[in-house]
């Protein structure tokens, strides 16, 4: 989680300096690479007919899951984004319980109402300072929350096959090939060489310490622990953010923010217990 944490500031440091979709498909195409080779088991194009579908949803839900990410946390702030992000089981448990694939109970719903209304108070927190940029970069956090919850929905018929790690691989492959022709017009006239050895470090570090790894950690963790004792360390991921951030960046969350944290948090434990 810690780890985790540590990819929206590199985010940050990235896109001083870099066009969205540019860092985007660099980041893409450097996890694809790497997950590739963890795997120990990079083959052929070929897959099982299948999978094709799943892969393609996948896919494209992690498409969006990644410029939707990148986006927002170019408006807005490396804190914002971590904790927006962490409402994926408020989302997943609204839209199950919307599709009538789960009923909720009381305490869930309470859950999702307390965990909405701390969004609120994180998307507002920001006072006087509060411009339409960052409100927008808020939104795409949340639309990025809200492609993770369908990737998330989608992805278990190629975990089951492949397994995690070249589940993420083929899915990134997908995303890769949906960027590759915007940001090679991007790519083309841009002055790389201009680009700081800071942004070049958050951008590597996003694709592999902050993905790669902190995935092989987080999967040995579910093996060990079991899913259930894992989940709650997801909570420490929005708080490394944080703190990272204020760290490298200079970051602070206001007051009322620190307070929708807590609220999303505790609707999140709620929305998610069974």
């Amino acid at each position: 989680m810690i780890l985790w944490g540590g990819i929206y500031p590199g985010a940050k440091l990235g896109l001083r300096e870099m066009p969205v979709l540019s860092f985007t498909y660099l980041r893409i195409l450097l996890a694809m690479v790497v997950l590739f080779m963890v795997s120990g088991r990079l083959q052929g194009l070929l897959l099982p007919r299948p999978l094709w579908p799943p892969l393609l949803r996948a896919g494209l839900a992690q498409t969006m899951f990644q410029l939707l990410l990148i986006a927002g946390l170019q408006r807005t702030t490396a804190g914002n984004g971590a904790i927006l992000l962490a409402t994926a089981p408020l989302l997943t448990a609204g839209w199950l319980a919307i599709t009538g694939r789960e009923r909720l109970h009381g305490r869930q719903w309470s859950g999702l109402v307390l965990g909405f209304i701390g969004v609120g108070f994180i998307v507002q927190g920001s006072g006087m300072r509060v411009t339409w940029s960052q409100l927008g970069g808020d939104l795409l956090a949340l639309g990025a929350a809200g492609a993770w919850t369908w990737y998330s929905l989608v992805i278990g018929p190629l975990v089951g096959t492949l397994g995690t790690i070249r589940a993420t691989g083929w899915t990134m492959v997908v995303a890769a090939l949906c960027c590759t022709p915007l940001a090679l017009v991007e790519m083309r006239d841009y002055a790389w060489r201009s680009v700081s050895w800071g942004a070049w470090t958050g951008l590597v570090y996003g694709a592999t310490v902050g993905m790669v790894m902190a995935m092989a950690l987080w999967g040995r963790s579910i093996h060990r622990l079991g899913p259930k004792q894992t989940m709650i360390y997801i909570y420490l991921e929005p708080v490394s953010a944080v703190v990272i951030a204020a760290a490298v960046l200079g970051e602070v969350l206001r007051p009322i923010q620190a307070v929708g944290a807590l609220l999303t948090f505790v609707g999140i434990a709620l929305a998610s217990s069974h």
